[in-house]
């Protein structure tokens, strides 16, 4: 079968950066550091989501977003292409939401704690949302149980559209364009 294509990710993984070049995951995590360090009177949203996009092969991007709220982002991208078109909306929405899964994944607790104690004024912080590229209208709907279903058990908030930023317009933007 593909299972060789579906996104994976493991701390060797190179992500994009959208202002610098590649790098691992823990290089990612560095520069995530760097970027919330850099000015702590701010509250952080982090996100993580995946697109993709079917024509004669799926191209899959998983994106991390760090979002400084009211001044700024930093971006992450991965991409992972599979030989074969998936046309079953169902399956193309449950590898992307595995995807995502799997790069939450990545940030275990012990990450989550130490990039949450970086800012330390209890009125900003730092969230962790799972973005997820279904929404209340058109096919997708239909998927929303069952996908926020599979994205509950994690320390991240699940986000469907229009909230979904991370899926649906970051992602979506750079399966065409990487």
């Amino acid at each position: 079968m593909y299972e060789n294509e579906i996104p994976q990710f493991d701390r060797n993984t190179l992500f994009k950066s959208i202002s610098k070049n590649y790098m691992t995951f823990d290089e990612v995590l560095d520069e995530i550091i760097g970027f919330l360090k850099a000015d702590t009177d701010y509250s952080y949203r982090i996100s993580v989501g995946t697109d993709s996009q079917v024509g004669s092969k799926t191209v899959f991007v998983s994106c991390i977003h760090v979002h400084r709220i009211g001044r700024g982002a930093i971006g992450f991208l991965h991409r992972t292409d599979m030989s074969r078109p998936v046309i079953n909306l169902r399956e193309k929405i449950y590898l992307e939401t595995c995807a995502s899964l799997q790069l939450a994944y990545m940030f275990d607790d012990s990450m989550i704690r130490r990039i949450q104690n970086i800012v330390t004024d209890t009125k900003k912080g730092v969230s962790f949302e799972f973005h997820i590229d279904i929404g209340t209208k058109g096919k997708t709907r239909k998927f929303i149980n069952e996908m926020v279903g599979m994205a509950n058990g994690l320390s991240f908030t699940p986000k469907i559209k229009p909230e979904s930023y991370c899926a649906s317009s970051f992602a979506d933007r750079y399966t065409k364009a990487m």
